[in-house]
């Protein structure tokens, strides 16, 4: 019928938004089949400005759509504002992170060290939230840990090979957003949930808020001190100032982020959590597919491949045992 045709849409959705989002980061940061790399590169802060300030200006469009200007006003509580604060802060953090690691590693490598949030998660519930897995979950839990290990460590072997060095400056920038993500993600279950009562949009537009400012200040304060290269106010590097070395390119991950989280959270509400890792395990397995036509160390080492391949099938394993 016509929920279940709706249903089969939103997840196939889903999954092109996500893979295509992963693999245009890969073709912003120039990465083509003939392997060159022209021009200079984009400063990716930017991006993740640009996305949270068009995230709140939506959120504000849709409280003016349902209540007019006082929906608007309503949006603009500045105790709402700083409950928001330590959930938008970590998110931002994190997202940052992650943009910085882009430059050490493609999206496929990006996907599977991902997957790590999941055993982190459950340890930090654990913990912090008094909740429960089975003996058969925390094999499970303990499964992916060891793959992503696994993953991480031959791929370090395959650069050893090829007479180059780790990347540990990328895999420490890896960790830190997957630390930051869960953390974050707890800090968010618990706010949004603490006023149960308070419109969506309204707590949203709080965390986009959130998100803008801390962006703005990464951009302008903390990114610039760590790489010189990317301080937007340096006309002598950065000519063309905010939008320096923009194209369709950088426009689209902008896009895909903005899809990517409207989709998300639609899947968030209508479907259960076995639904929602097996559709993300879809993603990451045509990512890293696809990835693999231009990434020259996977097509070296299979048992690469293979090991990726554990990762995502562990993780559906996980959303489907109890």
């Amino acid at each position: 019928g016509v929920p279940a045709l709706r249903s089969v849409v939103l997840v196939g959705l889903f999954i092109l938004i996500d893979t295509g989002q992963a693999l245009t980061m890969d073709w912003a940061e120039k990465r083509k089949w003939d392997a060159t790399r022209m021009g200079e590169q984009y400063v990716r802060q930017t991006v993740l400005v640009l996305h949270s300030g068009v995230a709140m200006l939506s959120g504000l469009a849709v409280a003016a759509h349902y209540n007019g200007l006082p929906g608007v006003f309503s949006c603009l509580d500045f105790a709402l504002f700083l409950k928001f604060l330590p959930v938008s802060v970590l998110f931002t953090l994190g997202v940052s992170f992650k943009m910085m690691a882009v430059d050490h590693f493609q999206a496929g490598t990006i996907k599977i060290f991902g997957q790590l949030r999941l055993p982190v998660l459950a340890l930090c519930s654990t913990l912090f939230l008094a909740r429960s897995y089975s003996v058969v979950q925390w094999q499970v839990i303990m499964l992916i840990s060891v793959a992503c290990f696994a993953f991480v460590s031959l791929k370090g072997q395959v650069r050893a090979t090829a007479g180059k060095s780790w990347k540990w400056t990328g895999l420490a920038q890896l960790l830190g957003w997957v630390l930051l993500n869960v953390f974050g993600g707890i800090v968010a279950e618990h706010t949004y949930k603490s006023a149960p009562t308070e419109a969506f949009y309204k707590q949203k537009v709080a965390e986009d808020m959130g998100h803008f400012l801390t962006s703005l200040l990464m951009l302008f304060v903390v990114v610039p001190r760590f790489s010189p290269k990317e301080n937007i106010l340096d006309r002598r590097l950065r000519p063309g100032g905010f939008f320096d070395s923009w194209d369709i390119r950088t426009v689209s991950i902008v896009v895909f982020l903005f899809a990517d989280a409207w989709v998300g959270n639609f899947l968030l509400k209508e479907f259960s959590g076995v639904v929602r890792a097996v559709a993300k395990a879809f993603s990451i397995a045509a990512v890293y597919l696809v990835s693999l036509g231009y990434s020259y160390d996977r097509r070296r080492s299979p048992a690469l491949s293979l090991v990726a391949l554990i990762v995502v099938q562990s993780t559906v394993l996980f959303a489907c045992v109890r």
